[in-house]
């Protein structure tokens, strides 16, 4: 059985197999945490010319205007403040 308890979005940077959390999180050592990882907007990954080919035109013009603004507004967590 999991339980959870408080959650809290903490932003962290990945390097040499690590994550590094920009703030202290307040835990003892060794204890253990569940994580959830979710990947900051980063027109850098998207490859438009990859989803021409495998979507129709419609798809690719909404995936277009939806990165962007998703880009500009981050990742939205629903429920978690």
């Amino acid at each position: 059985m999991v339980r959870s308890g408080e959650v809290r979005v903490i932003e962290a940077q990945y390097g040499d197999g690590v994550l590094r959390p920009a703030e202290g999180l307040g835990l003892r050592p060794g204890e253990r945490v569940n994580l959830i990882v979710v990947r900051l907007p980063d027109p850098n990954r998207w490859d438009l010319a990859r989803l021409a080919k495998t979507a129709n035109r419609d798809d690719l013009a909404l995936a277009e205007q939806g990165l962007a603004q998703w880009a500009a507004d981050g990742p939205q967590l629903p429920g978690i403040v």
